[in-house]
C-alpha cells in the first residue's frame, strides 16, 4: 500500500499553497455549471499533471501552480483521458439505456393492458428485465472503476491515446497492484461517504444552504485529484512490482 496514506489525502490542503491550488481548481469546477466539459477536463488535466509526478519522477503527490500558458495542454490532457473513459464505460452506458427503456417499456404495457389485449404479465416482464440491467449495472461498476483506473493510469505514463486499449500492458500492471486499486477505490469512497455526510449537515444551516454548490465544487474537484493520484501511486508500485519480475526473471 501506499507509503504515506495519510499524506495523499490530505495533499490538495496540505499548506496554504496547496489550498490556493486547489480553490481554484474547485472555482474551475464550479464554472462547469455554466459552461459544460470544458472545466472539467481542465482539472481532469490538472490531475494528470500530478499523477505524471508520482509515476515518472516518484515523487509524493503536490499541488503544482495553475500556469495560464499550460490551458491547452492540461485541456488536451484532460479531453484524451475522457474520451477514454467514455469508450471504456459505452457498455454500460447501453446497459442503463435498455434498463431505462425497458421500464418505461414495462410501465406502459401494464397501463395500456387494460383497455386492450396485451397481457399484463408483458409488462411486468420488461419492469424485471429493466431492474435486472440497472442491478447488472451496479454489479459491473466496481470492476469497471478498477480496470479505469489502471487504464487511465497506464494512458498517463505513456502519454497516447492508444494506450487506452493496451490491454497487454495495463493489464501486466494492474494484476501486480489489483488489491492496491481496489483499496484505492474503497478508500475514496470511503472518504466521499463522510464528506457526503458533513456536506448534509451544513445544509442544515441556512447560510451553508446558499453555498452548497461552491462546497460541491470543492468536493468534487478534491476527489478527482485524490482518486487520480491514489490511482496513479497504485500503478507506479505494480509497475515497480512487474520491472522486478521481469529483471529477475531475465
Amino acid at each position: 500500500m501506499m507509503n504515506n496514506l495519510q499524506a495523499t489525502l490530505l495533499f490538495p490542503v496540505r499548506d496554504a499553497d496547496a489550498r490556493k491550488q486547489w480553490l481554484i481548481a474547485s472555482s474551475i469546477t464550479l464554472a462547469g455549471l455554466i459552461v459544460p466539459i470544458l472545466p472539467t477536463l481542465v482539472v481532469m488535466g490538472y490531475s494528470i499533471k500530478i499523477m505524471r509526478q508520482v509515476i515518472h519522477e516518484g515523487r509524493e503527490p503536490s499541488m503544482p501552480k495553475w500556469q495560464s500558458n499550460d490551458l491547452g495542454t492540461l485541456l488536451q490532457d484532460g479531453f484524451r483521458l475522457w474520451i477514454v473513459q467514455l469508450v471504456y464505460g459505452l457498455p454500460l452506458m447501453l446497459l442503463m439505456s435498455c434498463g431505462f427503456i425497458a421500464m418505461f417499456s414495462g410501465t406502459g404495457l401494464l397501463a395500456a393492458s387494460s383497455d386492450s389485449n396485451i397481457p399484463p404479465a408483458l409488462g411486468g416482464l420488461a419492469m424485471v428485465a429493466g431492474i435486472g440491467f440497472i442491478m447488472l449495472i451496479g454489479i459491473l461498476s466496481l470492476p469497471l472503476v478498477i480496470v479505469l483506473g489502471a487504464v487511465e493510469s497506464h494512458v498517463v505514463a505513456q502519454g497516447s491515446f492508444q494506450a487506452g486499449f493496451d490491454v497487454k500492458g495495463w493489464w501486466q500492471v494492474l494484476r501486480k497492484s489489483l488489491v492496491q486499486f481496489l483499496l484505492s477505490y474503497l478508500l475514496v469512497m470511503a472518504v466521499s461517504m463522510v464528506l457526503t455526510f458533513v456536506i448534509q449537515i451544513a445544509m442544515m444551516t441556512i447560510v451553508l444552504m446558499c453555498l452548497f454548490p461552491f462546497l460541491m465544487a470543492g468536493y468534487s474537484a478534491y476527489l478527482m485529484l485524490v482518486m487520480n493520484t491514489l490511482f496513479a501511486q497504485a500503478y507506479a508500485d505494480g509497475r515497480s512490482a512487474l520491472q522486478a519480475e521481469t529483471h529477475a526473471s531475465a
